[in-house]
């Protein structure tokens, strides 16, 4: 009987590349015991948590007759008896917003299988909000951040991504047991010489060097642009277009904000930088001393200030006209309306 690791996030903690390499190395895993089911229609398992909400990227159609319901009854017939490890990634598992999965009705899913582990991998919150702040700009359209910070700190999301871990951790504990959560902080594991790849194949038990995995394209990676050049792409844009900047305008300003600050940059002011750390702080150490029995040696590092951090309230009238002038001579090389509004939008600032 196969056992089973279902890996739920949390969303940028590059949980996309490795559900691409995974997924592009799925026949050479196979022959060293793990098992990364192919579901559709993309690289994660993200239609599994169809049971309890909508996913709105699959086509129509795709559940079939049986629904939400008959995917898992096939799944576990197909996969329950095999000799091995199930590996399952998809970070819509912990999103809360506007529904959220039951994990008891999802412990009661997996208990079919020899055993059962639950993976979730923690990032520190001021890299965690802008993150997926840029997410969602760089796939719908660029919510106003003011409005964005303001659910952060009423209701601790980021649209429906948790900011508060030891509020997921808690979650996860309505349907699993405390030894069956194993978490991850991602500042470390990005750190680690074989990389997230070779983290979780470690964590999964499996003797594959890292090195020998086919690496997927880039665009398979889901990296996001740089927030705060995403952020004064949208200024110059304007509300009134419904869709994300252009991309070789964010990739310009990118560029001209290297030049800005040669060091550590984030989307959020200095006062909304605090004020996650504070608001955060008590939690993820709570966390931490709910885990530790359960997972010795286990810490989150939530990480000093850098030293000369540019925050986004750093964009002063010497920034603007800076950028301004930068966008005055791409404009001069055919790109006159991205010039024409930041200078517009400088005679407003």
């Amino acid at each position: 009987m196969a056992k089973i690791v279902l890996h739920i996030g949390a969303h940028k903690t590059a949980t996309s590349y490795l559900q691409a390499v995974f997924h592009r190395n799925r026949s050479l895993l196979q022959a060293s015991g793990l098992y990364y089911p192919y579901i559709g229609p993309n690289n994660a398992h993200h239609a599994l948590a169809g049971q309890w909400f909508q996913i709105n990227d699959l086509p129509e159609g795709f559940y079939g007759p049986a629904g939400p319901v008959g995917l898992w009854d096939e799944f576990i017939k197909t996969h329950v008896n095999l000799e091995g490890t199930l590996f399952l990634s998809a970070e819509n598992f912990t999103r809360v917003y506007p529904h959220r999965v039951n994990m008891a009705e999802l412990a009661e899913r997996l208990a079919v299988f020899e055993e059962v582990r639950i993976v979730y991998t923690l990032r520190r919150q001021v890299e965690l909000i802008p993150s997926v702040w840029a997410q969602i700009s760089k796939m719908n359209f660029v919510p106003s951040v003011w409005t964005f910070m303001r659910t952060v700190f009423d209701e601790r999301r980021a649209k429906g991504v948790p900011i508060d871990h030891n509020a997921v951790y808690h979650e996860l504990l309505t349907g699993f047991a405390p030894e069956q959560i194993h978490l991850l902080d991602y500042s470390r594991f990005r750190a680690h010489p074989a990389g997230v790849v070779g983290v979780f194949l470690d964590l999964l038990g499996v003797a594959v060097d890292p090195a020998t995995l086919v690496q997927p394209p880039e665009d398979e990676a889901n990296i996001s642009p740089d927030p705060l050049a995403l952020f004064i792409a949208s200024q110059i844009v304007g509300p009134e277009i419904k869709a994300p900047p252009p991309h070789e305008l964010v990739a310009n300003l990118q560029g001209l904000l290297d030049t800005l600050c040669t060091g550590p940059r984030t989307l959020l002011a200095k006062h909304e930088y605090a004020k996650v750390k504070e608001r955060f702080r008590h939690g993820n150490q709570t966390l931490v001393d709910s885990v530790q029995p359960y997972q010795p040696g286990f810490s989150f590092d939530e990480g000093t200030t850098p030293e000369g951090l540019f925050y986004r309230d750093d964009l002063n009238d010497q920034a603007w006209i800076k950028i301004a002038a930068a966008l005055y001579a791409w404009g001069q090389n055919g790109h006159s309306r991205g010039a024409g509004r930041l200078r517009s939008k400088f005679m407003r600032h």
